[in-house]
């Protein structure tokens, strides 16, 4: 089944102890199930590896309630990121402006990119796991699993 499947590609193409191994979770469930299956099927590469979560400083109150309850759970604090130079939503607003009003690749830019390119710095990864599902953009559809 898609467990044992799930089984064999940690086997095949994560390190065993999850250095320089990067997973990039945004807390969604698809990605705190790969939390919970790392955890009861390979916790020594879980516990080697780092997750990584981005503040875009616009989440949802109920995402940081769901990522203290993941961490918690399986011992395992993702390191966070957040917009360069900003700690609240109203710095945010008075530093780039209201998001909505924003170009979108400006707001990605400098609220997911620039952030998630100084965690991936620091964790010098090898691997980078994604959350990434075939079914969000049309240009996924044609994904490898592992690439």
């Amino acid at each position: 089944g898609k467990v044992a499947s799930f089984k064999a590609d940690i086997e095949k193409y994560l390190p065993a102890d999850g250095k320089r191994v990067v997973f990039a979770t945004a807390w969604l469930a698809t990605d705190n199930v790969f939390v919970a299956l790392m955890y009861e099927h390979f916790p020594k590469v879980l516990s080697g590896m780092n997750l990584v979560a981005i503040d875009t400083m616009h989440l949802f109150d109920t995402t940081h309630v769901v990522a203290k309850q993941v961490e918690a759970k399986y011992g395992k604090p993702a390191l966070w990121k957040v917009v360069a130079d900003v700690s609240t939503r109203e710095e945010f607003n008075a530093r780039y402006g209201d998001c909505e009003e924003m170009d979108t690749a400006d707001f990605d830019f400098v609220s997911k990119v620039e952030p998630f390119q100084r965690a991936l710095a620091e964790c010098n990864k090898d691997i980078l796991i994604t959350g990434r599902r075939m079914d969000q953009a049309a240009q996924r559809i044609s994904l490898d699993v592992w690439e």
